[in-house]
């Protein structure tokens, strides 16, 4: 089997919400999964990021949003940020990208929202203003439009003690769903 390759999709650093909104509406991953992963304090480590500069070096993320996509062998998850393939097997993903819980504190402990892509396409609304400040754009924003020109509720699907949309997992629940080692 091909896997789908980064280069083919619509992408733009730093807005992981956009990019798995855009590749949501593919075909190929209509019956995938959205994960919106947080922690219950401002930011949570990951490895293997590329905008960390190094896969080995930490990167802390106040989120990050990746897609579940699931075909008749196994799980991958789908990441345009990670130096790891862009499809990589859920497994593999969580090995190399997570430290392990006993080496963080509780609350920078990664929380995983899982909700159905085709809800995420329907209730994801976001105006960009979080990426805002008074003096300009943190980072500049995609050349496309915005999803929702004048409505955010991103804070709503990164707030881990907020239970609205799908449903919210910790990374052993994740590992016994999909029957991998954590």
């Amino acid at each position: 089997m091909n896997l789908p390759q980064r280069e083919h999709y619509a992408y733009h650093a730093r807005y992981c919400e956009e990019n798995i909104w855009w590749l949501c509406q593919q075909p190929e991953f209509a019956d995938s999964q959205v994960m919106v992963i947080a922690a219950l304090a401002e930011y949570f480590p990951m490895l293997c990021q590329r905008a960390a500069g190094l896969p080995e070096q930490p990167l802390l993320w106040d989120y990050h949003v990746v897609l579940l996509w699931p075909t008749q062998n196994q799980t991958y998850l789908v990441d345009f940020d990670t130096f790891l393939a862009f499809c990589t097997p859920i497994a593999d993903y969580f090995q190399r990208s997570f430290l392990a819980e006993t080496r963080l504190k509780p609350q920078f402990i990664p929380l995983f929202r899982v909700l159905p892509a085709r809800d995420y396409v329907r209730v994801l609304r976001s105006d960009r203003s979080h990426m805002k400040t008074p003096t300009g754009w943190l980072t500049p924003p995609p050349p496309w439009p915005a999803i929702s020109p004048h409505d955010n509720n991103l804070h709503q699907l990164t707030d881990m003690t907020d239970h609205h949309y799908g449903r919210i997992y910790t990374a052993s629940e994740l590992a016994q769903i999909y029957a991998f080692m954590y």
